[in-house]
């Protein structure tokens, strides 16, 4: 007998599902390195890679077509301000929060930079304990922040809880930690399990009955580099880090792995990733859906 595919989860079997793919991913990772240590702050060596103008944010036409001159976002989160600090040029002002000491440090510094003092940062983690103050806003922002939320029904309820108006999320086809499948199977002898990404998500949404729009992005072309730098940049991905038992020589294998199936001939490769292109995702925010 051929098992039914239910294409219309119940809001139960939707999260229960996305739940099981976040910590499918964590216990896989966990049996290659380890858990992470007490205290530990994963961002600190990437977090410079997350202030703005360090990468594109092609997003940000469709976010500001969600906002009014007067706003009140709040951008959870929020990383080194590459959203943050654009949005605070069109809106009143945005409330960035953020729990790793080091992404706050680079938010803080490039707030600065930019001479933008209607941003203010929180040090907190979302959703919020329960009974703890938060901060509310006209529109609640999650980029690039719920592919390894467990509970993403909580996370979701208490975007909801602390918007006035419009709930968006940021999310790629694949979750940006997605490697190239042949060269993780290389690399590191087993099938990598993904994170859930927007399909998951717009599944989730859907069960729970929001009222989505859903405004995919065009594909960012992957531009060819010099090998030596794609190798560098990307390592993380492949969970190849400084301070790591046989770090030279993986990373070694890696940039090979990387020339062979990624290169584009006279020392240049292009990026190792699967991802394709983001979607803005917005809905209402019904506090009493």
């Amino acid at each position: 007998m051929t098992a039914m595919v239910t294409l219309r989860p119940t809001p139960e079997k939707a999260l229960a599902a996305y739940a099981a793919q976040v910590a499918a991913n964590r216990a896989y990772i966990h049996s290659i390195e380890g858990p992470p240590r007490p205290g530990q702050d994963y961002w600190a060596a990437r977090a410079a890679a997350f202030r703005p103008g360090r990468m594109p944010v092609p997003e940000l036409g469709a976010l500001l077509a969600l906002a009014e001159p007067g706003d009140t976002w709040l951008d959870i989160g929020a990383g080194g301000g590459r959203f943050a600090v654009p949005l605070a040029e069109h809106v009143a002002r945005v409330i960035a929060i953020e729990p790793s000491p080091s992404m706050r440090e680079q938010l803080a510094g490039a707030a600065q930079e930019a001479g933008r003092t209607n941003i203010e940062i929180v040090d907190m983690a979302w959703p919020p304990d329960p009974g703890a103050a938060a901060p509310e806003g006209d529109v609640a922002l999650a980029a690039n922040v719920l592919y390894a939320i467990e509970d993403v029904g909580g996370f979701i309820a208490a975007m909801e809880r602390h918007a006035r108006r419009t709930c968006a999320v940021v999310v790629f086809d694949r979750a940006p930690s997605t490697p190239v499948p042949a060269i993780w199977h290389e690399l590191w002898g087993s099938e990598f399990r993904e994170l859930p990404a927007l399909r998951e998500l717009l599944a989730v949404l859907l069960a729970m009955g929001r009222r989505v729009r859903v405004e995919p992005l065009p594909p960012q072309p992957q531009e060819p580099r010099p090998l030596d730098d794609v190798a560098a940049e990307y390592a993380w991905m492949y969970h190849v880090r400084p301070g790591t038992e046989g770090y030279e020589e993986k990373l070694a294998r890696f940039r090979e792995l990387v020339a062979r199936h990624c290169g584009a001939g006279e020392g240049l490769a292009r990026p190792p990733v699967v991802r394709r292109y983001s979607s803005v995702i917005s809905w209402p925010a019904e506090r009493n859906s």
